[in-house]
C-alpha cells in the first residue's frame, strides 16, 4: 500500500479517539494561539538557555504575550542542575525590555538588558538572592552588548539610524524655495539601519568609565566606520580578557578583490540585491588596530571565544581563496550548505575547519568544555564533542537525547553532560527538559503552556507527495479534530515551510495569516510542507522545472510543489478540489502570486501577506540599483526590449486577469502610519498595483495595514488580529460561514457583495464564448 493510501486509513482509525476529545476539550482558536509561550529567542546570537559555566544551573528567558498590554512580557528564570533538579524554577526578573542574557564566570551571576530608569540598560542579577545591579547604562537604549569573563569590561551597541533612513536627502531652505533635482535611482546601498559601538570598564568597586565610542578602519574600503551598517544585529563579541572584540558588519563590495568577487556566496548576495558583504572584523580595544578577523563573506551566529580566549569558533561560509571554499565548489555546496563551523587561533588568525554542516547554523557551537573541546548539536538528537590535535579536530564523543519527534532548531544549552533545551514539536508545545547523560535520565524542569491541557489539537500526520518533475516533498497535514472519512474536506496550503516547532499559528517566527490549528479546528484541512534534516537546497535545484528565464524556475518549482498536493490529495478524496485556499508570506506570498496566474488549480481563496512580488511598480519605486538588478535577473533584464516579454508572461503586474481567487491583502508599516491618503508609506505604495488593479477588475480583494508591526509581527493584538481575519476569510469563502459578531461588523456585508460579484462573472465567463482568461501554462 502506497504511502498516502496508507494515510487515509490513519485518519480513519484516528477519527474516532479525537472525536472523544473533542467532546471534553474546547477547540483551539487564534486568541489561544497568542497565548502561547516560547523561549525568547532574538537576533543578538545570545541563547534563551544557557547553562552556567559550572554546569550546576541553568537560566533561561520565556516570552508571554500579554493581550491586554498588547506587549510581551520577558521572564527571566534559573533552576538547579546539580546536585538535584528537583527544585522548582525561580523567577528572578520580568521586563518586556529583557533580552541576551550572559552568565559570568563565578556562575553566580547574570547580564541582562533590561529597564532601568527607562531606557534599556546593561544590568547584573544575582540568581540566588535575585538582586539586580545596574552596570552600564547609555544615553539612549542599548540593544546589543557582550561582556569580558568577569564582567568588569562591556561593549554595547545603540542604533543610530533606522533602517531606509541611510541617503534619505534633506534639501536646503534654497532648494526648497527654488526646486531641486531628483534622481530615478536612489542611494546604492540598501540603506541598511546602522548602530553605534561603545565600550567601558569598571573603575574599582562601583564606577565605571564614561562610554567611549569605537570606530575601525574597512578591511576593505580603507574607510573608517563609526556607524556600523549591520543585517540583524553586529555579533559582538568580547573576549574573555576584554582587549579584542569581533564585529560582524555590512561592508560595501565597491572595492572588493578579485577573489572575494569570484566567491559564489558574495554573487548570491549581490544577485539577490544585497550591495556588500558581512565580514568579522576584530579591534584590539587598546590599540584600535583593526583586522579582518575571518576572511569569510557571511558570518551564521556570534563568535564564540575559548575560555582562556586563545581561539574562538565560527560557523560561516568557507574562506575566499581557501582549500573549502574551493571543496564547496567543486560538491555543488551552495549558501547555507556552504557554511562550516571554524576555529581561529587567536592571535594568529590561522583558520581550521571542526566540521561541515550542523543541525542549525544559527546557534553554533553550543560553547567551549573545560579541556578546549567544542560541544555541538551535530543532529536532530545528537550533541557532540569535537576535539582538536595537531591542528585537526574530529568527534571525539557524542551522546542522544532520548526525545522522540525532538524540535531539531529548537534552543538547547550543553556543557557536554548536562543537556538543558526546549522540547516541542508540531503536536507539542515548548517545555524545558534536562537529560543527564551519566544516568540517561530526562526531566521536565518547566511546563510552558499547561493551558493546551484543556483544548483540541488538531491531528497532524506526515504525508509525502511527488512532483511532476519527480521531487519528494515532505510536509504535514493537519485534520479536524472530528475528521470522518469519506467527506472531502476543504484545504488551505500554507507556502512557508515549516520547521518542526510547535504550530498553532506558526510557533516563535510569528508569521502573519497561517493558522494551521484554528483553520484545522474549524473543519478545514491544513497542510504545510517540511524539510527532512538531510535536505539539500543543491537538490531541490535540481528538480526545477526547464525553459524558464532568469529565476522563474524557482517559482513554477513551487506552483508544482503546490499542485501536485492538491491533485493528489484530491484522488485519495480527502479534499474538494473547488474548495482550496493558498496563504504566501514574504519571498512565498512572490510563489503565491505566480501560483494563482499560472496554475491550472482554480484556487477559491488566497492571502498575500508583506511579501517580495518582482513587480514592474516596485521595480520603478524602489530606486535602488541593486534591487533593480534584482529584478533584471528574475527576468532575464529590464522590462523593455526583448525582456519584456518575460515580465509580461510572468510577472503579477500584468497577470491580475487571469487570478479567479478571493485575495486577501495583508501588509506590514515598519512604525510608519498611513494617516495621509496624500503621503501613503513607501511599503503600502509598493504593493498598490496588485490591490488597485484586482480591484478595477472588480475581483473579490480586500488589504489590511498593519502600521506598527515588522515583518514578523509580534504585538500580540495585531497577530490575533491577523489570525482571526484569515481564519473568517477562509471559512467565509470555502465553507461559506460567517462568524456572529465579528470586529468589524460591515465585513460580511462586503464580502458577500463580492461573492455575488465573482459568482456572477464565472456564469457570464461560462456562457459567453470567447470570454475566459483562464489559467496560463
Amino acid at each position: 500500500m502506497s504511502a498516502h493510501r496508507t494515510l487515509v486509513c490513519i485518519l480513519a482509525l484516528a477519527a474516532g479517539c479525537s472525536a472523544v476529545q473533542a467532546q471534553e476539550r474546547q477547540p483551539v482558536t487564534p486568541r489561544d494561539c497568542v497565548t502561547v509561550r516560547y523561549f525568547s529567542v532574538d537576533n543578538s546570537g545570545q541563547r534563551a538557555i544557557q547553562i552556567n559555566p559550572q554546569g550546576t544551573k541553568v537560566a533561561y528567558l520565556v516570552k508571554s504575550p500579554n493581550l491586554e498590554r498588547n506587549r510581551n512580557d520577558i521572564a527571566l528564570y534559573v533552576a538547579n542542575i546539580k546536585p538535584s533538579p528537583a527544585a522548582k524554577p525561580r523567577l528572578l526578573l520580568s521586563d518586556s525590555s529583557l533580552a541576551q542574557m550572559q552568565w559570568l564566570a563565578d556562575g553566580e551571576h547574570i547580564l541582562v538588558i533590561a529597564n532601568d530608569r527607562g531606557r534599556r540598560s546593561v544590568v547584573k542579577v544575582n540568581v540566588e538572592n535575585g538582586a539586580v545591579e545596574p552596570m552600564v547604562r547609555a544615553d539612549s537604549d542599548i540593544v546589543e552588548y557582550s561582556s569580558n569573563a568577569d564582567g568588569t569590561s562591556v561593549v554595547f551597541a545603540t542604533e543610530a539610524s533606522k533602517a531606509f533612513s541611510d541617503g534619505a536627502y534633506k534639501p536646503t531652505s534654497e532648494q526648497i524655495a527654488s526646486g531641486y533635482r531628483i534622481s530615478v535611482l536612489g542611494s546604492q546601498s540598501l540603506r541598511l539601519a546602522k548602530r553605534r559601538i561603545f565600550f567601558t570598564r569598571r573603575i574599582g568597586d562601583k564606577f565605571w568609565a564614561a562610554p567611549k565610542a569605537t570606530s575601525i578602519i574597512s578591511p576593505f574600503t580603507k574607510k573608517r566606520i563609526q556607524d556600523f551598517p549591520y543585517f540583524a544585529t553586529l555579533h559582538l563579541s568580547l573576549s574573555p580578557d576584554g582587549k579584542t572584540l569581533l564585529i560582524s558588519y555590512a561592508d560595501a563590495s565597491d572595492h572588493l578583490p578579485a577573489a572575494w568577487q569570484a566567491n559564489q556566496f558574495v554573487k548570491g548576495l549581490h544577485t539577490g540585491g544585497f550591495p556588500g558583504i558581512l565580514p568579522t572584523v576584530s579591534l584590539d580595544l587598546e590599540t584600535g588596530r583593526t583586522r579582518l578577523a575571518l576572511a569569510s563573506a557571511w558570518a551564521a551566529d556570534t563568535p564564540l571565544w575559548s575560555r582562556d580566549g586563545s581561539q574562538f569558533a565560527i560557523f560561516a561560509e568557507s574562506p575566499v581563496g581557501s582549500i573549502w571554499e574551493q571543496a564547496d565548489k567543486g560538491e555543488g555546496r551552495v549558501d547555507d550548505d556552504a557554511a562550516h563551523l571554524f576555529s581561529v587561533d587567536w592571535p594568529s588568525g590561522v583558520v581550521h575547519q571542526v566540521a561541515l554542516k550542523m543541525t542549525d547554523i544559527s546557534k553554533q557551537p553550543l560553547g567551549w568544555g573545560k579541556r578546549g573541546d567544542l560541544i555541538v548539536h551535530s543532529s536532530s538528537n545528537t550533541i557532540t564533542r569535537y576535539g582538536e590535535r595537531n591542528g585537526i579536530w574530529s568527534a571525539a564523543s557524542s551522546f542522544d537525547i532520548p526525545l522522540s519527534n525532538y524540535f531539531r532548531f529548537g534552543e538547547v544549552a550543553s556543557d557536554g553532560i548536562a543537556v538543558a533545551g526546549d522540547y516541542e514539536n508540531a503536536m507539542t508545545p515548548p517545555e524545558l527538559f534536562l537529560f543527564d547523560s551519566e544516568n540517561k535520565k530526562v526531566d521536565v524542569l518547566a511546563r510552558l503552556n499547561p493551558q493546551f491541557d484543556r483544548l483540541t489539537l488538531a491531528p497532524m500526520r506526515e504525508i509525502k507527495w511527488t512532483t511532476e518533475t519527480g521531487y519528494q516533498v515532505d510536509g504535514f497535514l493537519f485534520v479536524p479534530p472530528d475528521y470522518r472519512p469519506g467527506i472531502k474536506y476543504p484545504l488551505v496550503i500554507q507556502t512557508k515551510p515549516d520547521q518542526g516547532q510547535f504550530v498553532c499559528d506558526t510557533g516563535f517566527n510569528h508569521y502573519p495569516s497561517f493558522a494551521p490549528q484554528p483553520m484545522a479546528n474549524a473543519g478545514m484541512m491544513y497542510l504545510v510542507r517540511t524539510y527532512p534534516e538531510n535536505s539539500s537546497e543543491s537538490e531541490e535545484k535540481e528538480h526545477y522545472p526547464k525553459g524558464y528565464p532568469g529565476g522563474i524556475a524557482e517559482a513554477a518549482f513551487q506552483m508544482d510543489v503546490w499542485d501536485s498536493a492538491v491533485k493528489q490529495l484530491a484522488a485519495d478524496n480527502l479534499i474538494d478540489k473547488n474548495e482550496v485556499g493558498i496563504i504566501g508570506f514574504s519571498r512565498s506570498g512572490w510563489y503565491t502570486e505566480f501560483i494563482l496566474t499560472h496554475s491550472p488549480v482554480q484556487y477559491r481563496a488566497a492571502t498575500l501577506a508583506d511579501n517580495a512580488q518582482y513587480d514592474l511598480l516596485e521595480y520603478w519605486l524602489i530606486r535602488s540599483r541593486f534591487i533593480a538588478s534584482s529584478w533584471e535577473a528574475m527576468y532575464g533584464g529590464p522590462p523593455y526590449g526583448q525582456p519584456l516579454e518575460n515580465w509580461i508572461k510572468y510577472s503579477v503586474s500584468f497577470n491580475l486577469d487571469k487570478i479567479h481567487a478571493a485575495v486577501l491583502m495583508e501588509e506590514m508599516g515598519y512604525g510608519v502610519p498611513f494617516d495621509n491618503a496624500r503621503k501613503p508609506p513607501l511599503n503600502l505604495v509598493g504593493k498598490m498595483d496588485v490591490f488597485a488593479g484586482l480591484t478595477y477588475l472588480n475581483k473579490p480583494v480586500e488589504l489590511y495595514y498593519y502600521p506598527n508591526e515588522e515583518h514578523q509581527p509580534d504585538d500580540p493584538k495585531a497577530r490575533l488580529a491577523s489570525l482571526q481575519r484569515n481564519l473568517d476569510w477562509y471559512r467565509f469563502w470555502l465553507q461559506g460561514y460567517e462568524r456572529p459578531n465579528p470586529e468589524d461588523a460591515d465585513q460580511y456585508i462586503r464580502w458577500r457583495e463580492m461573492r455575488k460579484t465573482s459568482e456572477e462573472r464565472a456564469v457570464q465567463t461560462a456562457t459567453t464564448p470567447g470570454s475566459g482568461s483562464g489559467p496560463t501554462d
